[in-house]
């Protein structure tokens, strides 16, 4: 439709990552939608004179005019720019630009202190948990960034995984970086089964609490696992769980879903592979034979062969809409969300967001593009590169009235467009 019909000009039907052997951030058609670029046409925010920002009386004066190959945003301020591409939306066509984040309850492992906590808590932690050419390492952490609200999607693995992300979120599989919407039931997810990272704060009797901590989960009075557990060093928490653990068991531990994550993302520490079964609010935690017998010995955990297995996804389903987050890892750009490897996008990352209205049906021209820079430092926007992630929705029939019809007032707008009213 893009070729055939001018919704794109220019157009690159595939992945541009590099110009002449220079790194690009990446542009063109990707696995779901199409990756936007800034030109070199910018308005920097200014507040040298005080202005109100005000979307009804907007003062021009408040920005000042840029042109060049990288555009800096001063700290806590915005710019606007305008995309290289000229869109042509069709009249069943809807566009808007989602970035790539997971929902703010998406557990994050601090590598450093072994804290395990929602990514919406991330705070101050300097390193996680990522896939690296040697298998799972410690990875700085160099920016946070919220996202507000978006569309969610969860998908479930048949090991009992779970994560919410937006819909271009790329999770990793056998091919490559693969995007939510991109993927389908049956289809192998990157899952860890060794993350062998550990707190320093040395827990006080393991085995006896372990066995409290059991006897609470069985009788309903407890719903996950105490946090300075995660703190633990390896030793204590090797004792914890085999004391929490009754490897005669062959249906599992059962006990809430959250306490049974909370597990099996301990077992994953200590290179233990089990799996999880899911039943309403509860679900069991299945330990291998293998681990059983290890547990059993009463060794520190097992030397793990491999860093990931390949998981397969059984259920994609709409989870509605939710504040989503992201975080920036630098050189190797994944991180571990709840126990599966994720990427995210770069400079969200970075702590720039970009914002884009929609795109309505019959709508056409240049998108005015917003860069919020909340990060204490300046930024950098680079021109002739990936920026954003647009993605189309196509309805089964043409809309009634469409921005064409109606005569909107940005309609053909071109170049970087302020406010009308």
């Amino acid at each position: 439709m893009a070729r055939d019909h001018g919704m794109i000009e220019p157009f690159e039907p595939g992945q541009v990552r590099s110009r002449a052997g220079e790194r690009l951030v990446s542009f063109g058609t990707s696995s779901y939608g199409y990756d936007i670029r800034c030109s070199n046409e910018f308005k920097i925010f200014t507040n040298i004179n005080s202005a109100i920002v005000d979307p009804k009386n907007f003062d021009a004066n408040s920005f000042v005019d840029f042109r060049g190959e990288v555009c800096i945003i001063p700290p806590n301020s915005f710019a606007l720019a305008r995309t290289v591409e000229y869109f042509r939306i069709p009249r069943n066509v809807l566009t808007i630009c989602l970035g790539k984040c997971v929902t703010g309850d998406t557990r994050v492992l601090d590598a450093d202190s072994g804290a395990y906590r929602p990514i919406a808590a991330w705070g101050a932690a300097r390193r996680t948990a990522a896939l690296g050419p040697g298998g799972m390492r410690r990875a700085r952490v160099s920016a946070f960034a919220a996202h507000g609200v978006k569309p969610v999607w969860r998908l479930t693995t048949h090991s009992g995984l779970s994560v919410t992300a937006t819909a271009n979120h790329p999770f990793l599989t056998p091919r490559g970086w693969v995007a939510l919407a991109d993927l389908d039931v049956g289809d192998e997810l990157a899952a860890a089964v060794s993350a062998p990272f550990f707190g320093t704060v040395p827990l006080a009797a393991p085995e006896r609490l372990g066995r409290l901590v059991r006897a609470q989960l069985q009788a309903g009075t407890l719903s996950a696992i105490p946090d300075a557990v995660f703190r633990a060093p390896r030793s204590d928490l090797a004792r914890f769980f085999a004391a929490i653990m009754d490897t005669r068991w062959g249906e599992g531990l059962r006990a809430t879903a959250t306490a049974v994550d909370d597990l099996r993302h301990l077992a994953t520490r200590l290179g233990y592979p089990c799996r999880t079964i899911r039943e309403g609010r509860e679900a069991r935690l299945l330990m291998h034979e293998e681990a059983r017998t290890r547990l059993a010995n009463g060794t520190d955990g097992a030397e793990a062969r491999e860093s990931i297995a390949w998981d397969r996804i059984i259920t994609i389903e709409s989870a509605g809409e939710a504040p989503v987050y992201d975080i920036e890892v630098p050189g190797v750009h994944n991180f571990l969300a709840n126990g599966l490897v994720v990427h995210n996008s770069t400079y969200a990352r970075c702590g720039i967001i970009v914002n884009v209205t929609p795109f309505e049906p019959e709508w056409e021209g240049h998108v005015t593009l917003e860069f919020s820079n909340t990060s204490p430092l300046p930024a950098k926007i680079y021109a002739n590169e990936g920026v954003a992630q647009v993605i189309f929705f196509e309805a089964d029939e043409p809309c009634e009235t469409s921005y064409k019809d109606r005569g909107g007032k940005y309609q053909g707008q071109k170049g970087v467009t302020l406010p009308k009213t």
